[in-house]
């Protein structure tokens, strides 16, 4: 009776520890699930906006060395004629080396952020990060030559204008005749068409140069319509803490935090 007491209680013991072993093994396998999968942390508003401030002083030195080499190659003149131009070079060269070749930027370095897309925050595409850097550099240097380029223009425009009023108040007898001579290939049937084309070539000329000439005062309204759209982004981004410039809400790209775990990381809260 001894033995099949302890038989029976070493079955049950068993048992036990069979049902323990049971219990724990879900409660095992859903603490060691979240170990596996690590999700970074967004990033918060003060670490994007120093990242910043640090790529825009390392792309000002990228900046300075192109100059330099520039006016060592071709001269003081030519530097200062393209500084646009090699202000272009030096902020496409620091990006493409950087975030173009898929390797995070200094300023991104200094802060212990990288960039993210899409829904499951992997690594931006090429294509994206190609849309990034283009809209980063390329767009605001073709905004700047378009609009001065037509400002310019406008004001050309308008000067001749001007003078061709005061020109045609001193020889108004003289412009009878050429029109005449116009009027006469429109009677014949084939001249319609043409007249209808020349008629549209016209229109659209005309409104090109009225936009061409009165964009040199709607130039300070488009500035201010551009700062209002910067603010309008800078409010956004403090309060959602995602796109610090806009080139980076074009291509969608933002940040998260991979550095070491901080009880209490700078933010902003509004």
């Amino acid at each position: 009776m001894g033995m099949g007491w302890r038989e029976s209680s070493t079955s049950s013991d068993a048992g036990n520890n069979n049902g323990n072993r049971e219990d724990a093994g879900p409660s095992a396998t859903t603490t060691a699930q979240p170990s596996g999968a690590r999700r970074f942390p967004p990033a918060a508003q003060p670490e994007i906006m120093r990242a910043a401030e640090k790529d825009d002083q390392y792309a000002s030195y990228v900046y300075e060395a192109c100059r330099d080499a520039f006016r060592h190659l071709f001269g003081t003149r030519v530097a200062v004629a393209y500084q646009s131009e090699t202000k272009l070079l030096g902020q496409m060269l620091y990006y493409v080396l950087t975030t173009g070749s898929g390797q995070q930027t200094l300023g991104e370095e200094y802060c212990d952020i990288t960039q993210v897309a899409g829904p499951y925050g992997l690594s931006p595409t090429p294509a994206r990060r190609a849309l990034f850097i283009v809209y980063q550099t390329a767009v605001p240097y073709i905004a700047e030559r378009i609009s001065s380029r037509v400002a310019s223009r406008g004001i050309a425009l308008s000067d001749s204008l001007s003078d061709d009023l005061h020109g045609t108040n001193a020889s108004g007898s003289n412009q009878v005749q050429p029109s005449s001579f116009t009027e006469i290939p429109s009677s014949s049937a084939s001249g319609a068409s043409v007249s209808a084309l020349l008629r549209v070539k016209e229109k659209i000329s005309g409104l090109w140069l009225y936009a061409v000439q009165r964009w040199p005062s709607v130039l300070p309204l488009a500035r201010e319509f551009l700062q209002l759209v910067l603010r309008t982004n800078l409010m956004f981004f403090y309060f959602e803490g995602l796109y610090y410039h806009i080139s980076k809400r074009a291509s969608g790209i933002r940040y998260v935090f991979i550095g070491k775990p901080m009880n209490q990381r700078p933010r902003y809260l509004i």
